[in-house]
């Protein structure tokens, strides 16, 4: 059975040229619908923490109630991920976005309401099981628009999205909550949720570079004209593969750095640096700063080498790995820094570069899968690799207390995953290679 040009190896690609790279309007528009997705997802998660205080003065709650709340978005992330990445395979993953962002308007409400902490816990439930598969299927939509050489820097935009949300907005929904109460906060979210959903009912679309939303007939007979929807490639082979564990070894360690990041660079402004509280909140946009440098570079570069020519296996691959070990060991350097602004540097180099990861794990597992395939893998690599950010903040919170000082439990706790992060990334380098493993999926006879 032929395989569509998207689908084919980097190598293929240079062999016969993309097909044209059409409806470039309707591709942007797409794309800032799916960046102002990833917007509202990270307000969500952002809410939560900055709604702390009066909610839980309100609702007596303590350390413990809020700490069950906040995992209870993470419940059941992963299952809703893998869940609706493999039903993109028969339902549009349009019509599963647009699904999504509806239920992260209403799962906002039983908290508008909440006078227990049992309705904020059941309202965040909603929520979580809402976003999880959200990034799947928004990087499948993105890539309908997008050939394999011009990947990167859509994904980029993407990924970009929580920093935007934290740098440009979160300073917005602050003042809402400190001008109109905590309930405001989620309002605020519900509504910007459902502009969204609508917006998104408008003008999101399938683009030419996916799969159809419906099964394809069967194939054509020699001579017929118009492509048949690609084989499948064996869900065992295309999840036990070196690309994929290597994709999948990366974002475990990179979710385990992120996740102590979220919980603890404000506290290590405050307690390590020597910052008021003020300033380490106005600080924590930072090191998003870095990421946003970090996504657009490495997303134009790899996309510049892919069109020259240069197989997935180096321009994604390697450079990708690369770029994940340096990030990690730039952190690892923080127990020798002592002046506070370069520990800042540090943080904002070390931790930026690895947010780049996802513009080189995204595309390459979409070479290895024909389309509509592509939300199933990139489900089960979300679903998966956000499990080390249950673990991740526990493990640190082990090592500052077992430290002597704050400054030396922090610097220990960036060191250790800094470390680990560079692992992830020779793992990566070492790894990843779509070509070959694509080629080899595709090989193998239809399950």
């Amino acid at each position: 059975m032929p395989v569509s040009d998207d689908a084919a190896p980097a190598t293929e690609g240079r062999a016969k040229a993309a097909p044209p790279w059409t409806g470039r309007g309707r591709a942007v528009t797409v794309t800032v619908l799916v960046v102002a997705s990833a917007v509202v997802v990270f307000l969500d998660k952002v809410l939560l923490g900055l709604v702390a205080t009066p909610m839980s003065d309100e609702l007596h709650l303590d350390a413990a109630d809020f700490g069950t709340l906040a995992s209870a978005s993470y419940v059941l992330f992963g299952v809703t991920c893998l869940a609706a990445g493999f039903t993109a395979q028969r339902v549009s993953p349009r019509l599963l976005l647009m699904v999504c962002g509806l239920l992260w308007a209403v799962g906002q409400l039983p908290a508008v309401f909440a006078v227990t902490g049992g309705m904020l816990y059941g309202s965040r439930l909603l929520v979580g099981a809402a976003e999880g598969p959200a990034s799947p299927l928004a990087v499948t939509s993105l890539y309908s628009w997008y050939p394999n050489e011009r990947r990167g820097v859509p994904t980029a935009w993407y990924t970009s999205g929580a920093a935007i949300a934290k740098i440009a907005l979160a300073p917005v929904l602050t003042l809402v909550i400190v001008t109109f109460g905590w309930r405001a906060g989620f309002v605020t979210v519900s509504v910007l949720a459902l502009v969204w959903s609508l917006g998104w009912l408008a003008a999101g679309r399938i683009g030419p570079y996916g799969a159809p939303s419906r099964p394809a007939p069967a194939p054509a007979p020699a001579g017929a004209h118009g492509p048949a929807r690609p084989a499948s490639v064996p869900w065992r082979t295309a999840l036990v593969n070196r690309t994929f564990l290597g994709c999948l070894i990366a974002q475990l360690t990179q979710s385990a750095l992120a996740a102590v990041i979220f919980t603890w660079l404000p506290s290590y402004f405050h307690h390590a640096l020597g910052y008021s509280e003020l300033t380490a909140g106005s600080l924590l946009g930072l090191p998003s700063v870095g990421g946003i440098v970090a996504l657009f570079t490495a997303g134009f570069t790899a996309d510049r080498l892919v069109r020259r020519g240069v197989g997935s296996r180096r321009a994604r691959g390697v450079l990708g790995g690369s770029v994940l070990s340096c990030a990690g060991l730039v952190l690892t350097l923080l127990p020798w820094i002592q002046h506070p602004i370069v520990s800042i540097g540090i943080l904002m180099l070390g931790y930026g570069g690895s947010v780049s990861l996802n513009t080189f794990t995204n595309p390459v597992l979409a070479e290895i899968v024909p389309p509509h395939q592509r939300s199933a893998i990139l489900g089960v690599l979300n679903g998966l690799g956000v499990s080390a950010g249950a673990v991740s903040p526990i493990v640190s919170g082990m090592l500052l207390d077992a430290s002597d000082t704050p400054q030396q439990g922090y610097t220990l706790t960036f060191f250790c995953f800094g470390a680990l992060v560079a692992f992830g990334g020779l793992c990566f380098a070492l790894m990843v290679d779509p070509e070959r493993d694509g080629r080899y999926a595709r090989s193998l006879p239809t399950p």
